[in-house]
């Protein structure tokens, strides 16, 4: 570490990368520093390269809901990316303690789907939205503030991109909000951020995932085959309307996802505004 930046303590690992505190000597501030782990490089080269990629990557979205770059620098350990101290707790924290309420549910709802619009108008897809990846921050007048980090396994894409070919046991990312199609290594698109969304949104609603396994491959065969227990069997005190808009979100065929952010967005705007179930699109029928 350059003699700027003074490591503090350990945040948190992950597949590629580690996050510490560590503090700003010039200007006098708590940040977040974050190495690529020996030898994790996601493909992208050297880890140097896979940072500089990932800051990139961040630094052109400017958005409250958006975890912001301050600087970026290499020293004899490899390179390293300083960002903002996100305050709070991960998603995946709250949730363990219980369902989040309707009120901040709907501010997750807004707020995440808000954050990744402005990714997406980037031409940036996420690939690893999850709920370990969701800062959750409890502001003095009760509300949440919901910040999106590690966008280490984004790809800038203009279309569908396909992924490289790798076996099960190399996948990156948590099975349980990974789309079909990153398991089938076929195209993936804003469609494959929108079904992890709506994964965490029937996770942070039930405490369970919608596709169960005791086994990354048993997770993975259930997403494939689309073997999704139905929210409302979980909370039945769910308005309709609720749970059928989760539900699209994480429907099997792209094709039957919202198109875009701004798509699902709108359809929950109605939803809450008509106070009943707002007109869907028709879900095709999924062949498991």
């Amino acid at each position: 570490m350059n003699e700027r930046y003074e490591l503090l303590a350990p945040i948190a690992e992950g597949g590629l990368g580690a996050v510490f505190r560590a503090r700003d000597t010039q200007l006098g501030r708590d940040v977040a520093v974050k190495r690529i782990l020996t030898g994790k490089t996601g493909g992208c080269g050297t880890d140097v390269d896979a940072l500089i990629r990932e800051a990139r990557q961040l630094s052109i979205v400017q958005h409250p809901n958006i975890v912001a770059v301050y600087d970026l620098g290499e020293d004899a350990e490899g390179g390293f990316i300083v960002m903002e101290l996100v305050p709070g707790e991960t998603l995946e924290d709250v949730i363990m303690r219980g369902a989040l309420t309707a009120d901040d549910f709907d501010a997750l709802v807004r707020q995440t789907l808000d954050g990744m619009r402005a990714v997406h108008a980037q031409g940036i897809i996420h690939l690893d939205l999850k709920p370990g990846n969701l800062m959750i921050h409890r502001l003095p007048e009760g509300s949440i503030q919901v910040k999106i980090l590690d966008f280490g396994l984004s790809k800038c894409t203009s279309s569908g991109q396909n992924q490289e070919a790798a076996p099960a046991s190399g996948l990156l990312g948590s099975v349980y909000f990974m789309a079909p199609e990153q398991f089938e290594r076929a195209a993936v698109d804003v469609r494959t951020d929108i079904y992890a969304l709506g994964c965490i949104y029937y996770y942070a609603l039930t405490q369970q995932y919608p596709f169960g396994g005791e086994t990354k491959p048993q997770v993975m065969v259930a997403h494939l085959h689309h073997r999704i227990r139905p929210l409302a069997e979980l909370r039945p005190d769910l308005p309709a309307r609720t749970v059928e808009w989760v539900e699209w979100l994480i429907n099997r065929a792209p094709a039957g996802r919202p198109v875009s952010i701004s798509e699902a967005l709108r359809i929950y705007d109605e939803n809450a505004l008509a106070g009943a179930k707002a007109s869907l699109p028709p879900h095709p029928v999924i062949e498991a």
